[in-house]
């Protein structure tokens, strides 16, 4: 019997898809759906496919005869803490590289408009004012600490480096030395990682192991008027304290891309700081998205077919 494979992407273009065909030609069939399609009709288009692509709930998954998901996500997180993770019966591969320029991109974008102010002249435009700042700072000379240094996490640092910035990379453990990386520290030192660091920029996936990770101590460890980034998980950092850090000024500002709740509320305090830049979780999109996607996809369909390890496959 031939695969059936369910696709579940509106990014994915005419021409994404004619590629996706092309490759299934001869051996698998395939039918298009939209992301938003309702759950009753998503199960049951489920219920007769064997490769799904997109971002289908892990619970819809069980007793169905999926044998490959592939993620339009880094993350997957919600594939964590439930039965598929002790006996899953699907292979699961991420978006892992998709987003990785775009992300860097994002964060040295906000790493510039914080420290050349560009935020608060912004502001000013709409008052038609031209005030300078009391201050302006250079990245150039300072360091950075890094803490979850994957495939994003090198993508900063590659462009950290090229803007004379002093690189620290923190992960679970170091092994051998990273090509873009100062110095490197395993996860149990992280407090004293992020100590020496002007800029901490947080890269780590959301899990039980890194729920609050960013709680009072480790605020409180990082270096007085440092700058802080978090492009992974809101549910890492405790807001209550982070707001606290930043009114206090034991933080000087911070760029965020990710909150505890989606969309950030209207009564967060956050929303009215200056210091603070706020974008909508967007930090991996990009014109170049949908086709890294598409080709991940692709050679990952060839490995399916040809029985060979897939990209990015996840261990749950």
């Amino acid at each position: 019997m031939k695969p059936h494979v369910l696709v579940a992407v509106n990014g994915f273009t005419e021409e994404h898809m004619e590629r996706i065909r092309q490759a299934l030609s001869g051996w698998a069939s395939m039918e298009r759906i939209d992301e938003e399609t309702s759950e009753s009709v998503f199960r049951e288009k489920i219920s007769r496919s064997h490769i799904i692509v997109g971002w289908p709930k892990a619970e819809w998954l069980a007793g169905s005869p999926v044998r490959l998901v592939q993620l339009g996500s880094v993350g997957y997180d919600a594939f964590l803490g439930n039965k598929h993770q002790d006996d899953p019966s699907f292979t699961l591969c991420n978006a892992s590289g998709v987003m990785s320029v775009a992300v860097a991109e994002h964060l040295i974008a906000m790493m510039f408009a914080l420290t050349r102010r560009i935020s608060h002249h912004i502001r000013d435009m709409s008052k038609h004012s031209w005030s300078r700042q009391s201050e302006y700072e250079e990245v150039y000379g300072s360091t950075s600490c890094i803490v979850g240094v994957g495939g994003i996490g090198t993508e900063i640092a590659r462009r950290l480096r090229l803007l004379g910035v002093r690189t620290i990379g923190v992960r679970r453990e170091i092994g051998e030395s990273h090509p873009y990386m100062d110095e490197m520290y395993p996860s149990s030192r992280m407090k004293e990682a992020v100590a020496k660091a002007d800029h901490v920029i947080l890269i780590l996936p959301g899990n039980a192991q890194t729920e609050k990770l960013f709680d009072y101590k480790m605020f409180a460890s990082m270096k007085k008027g440092a700058y802080f980034y978090n492009l992974a998980r809101g549910s890492i950092v405790d807001e209550n304290v982070l707001h606290a850090a930043l009114i206090s000024g034991r933080l000087k500002g911070a760029g965020l891309d990710v909150f505890e709740v989606e969309p950030l509320p209207m009564e967060s305090p956050l929303w009215e700081m200056d210091n603070v830049i706020i974008t909508p979780h967007s930090g991996g999109r990009s014109v170049k998205e949908f086709d890294r996607f598409c080709h991940l996809l692709l050679n990952n369909l060839m490995n399916y077919r040809e029985g060979k390890p897939f990209l990015n496959q996840v261990n749950l």
